[in-house]
């Protein structure tokens, strides 16, 4: 566990300096969005939380509180000291803008921006059970085949894939399920992708 929050805090110290191009990856056609009109002098890191789940993961089970992947509240990647919300709600760089109910597979979303550069940072937690929903939607966005957009004010910024860089944090449900779905750059744009889970190397 010290392993991984020492991993969310790099992802911290990467989306604090994040101000390069966008890294390709995609979801079903009869689902995929493809909203580009957006302010493009904003800057957007798309975060996609799986949250921690005891039940519905092949993790090495972590203490019940914190690994109920229906409470984001108290969730290991996101309710707890070290979590994206817990985290940046403490920043001193980052403002939380808004805190949204989506629907029942994400929980929570957070919009926050930095408080000098025009960037912003837009985190989704997942329900714990719906991990691959998470690496789906997380895949197509970085193939630029998943595009959407939030308005905050009177600014609308890019999300999915019209961010600039996207993140998926949580367990590699990869080493539980397959994907069959293609994940190839549709439109020859790059983003800045992280990926932070058990051999994400690979």
């Amino acid at each position: 566990m010290k392993k991984y929050l020492m991993l969310c805090l790099v992802f911290v110290l990467l989306a604090s300096s994040c101000s390069s191009e966008p890294k390709p990856k995609s979801e079903k056609k009869n689902t995929v969005k493809n909203v580009s009109n957006f302010d493009a002098t904003t800057k957007t890191i798309h975060v996609f939380v799986a949250l921690c789940d005891n039940k519905y993961q092949g993790i090495v089970p972590v203490p019940k509180a914190i690994g109920n992947g229906q409470d984001p509240a108290n969730n290991l990647y996101w309710g707890c000291g070290y979590g994206i919300k817990s985290y940046f709600k403490k920043s001193k760089e980052w403002k939380l803008l808004r805190t949204l109910k989506l629907d029942k597979i994400r929980m929570e979303r957070l919009v926050f921006k930095h408080i000098s550069k025009n960037y912003y940072l837009v985190a989704d937690a997942y329900d714990g059970q719906y991990i691959k929903k998470t690496t789906t939607d997380f895949l197509y966005s970085a193939a630029g085949q998943l595009k959407d957009t939030v308005k905050i004010n009177k600014t609308t910024i890019g999300i999915n894939g019209n961010a600039k860089m996207v993140a998926y944090i949580g367990h590699d449900g990869l080493m539980d399920f397959q994907l069959n779905e293609s994940f190839s750059n549709t439109d020859g744009k790059q983003r800045d992708a992280i990926i932070l889970a058990c051999i994400s190397k690979n």
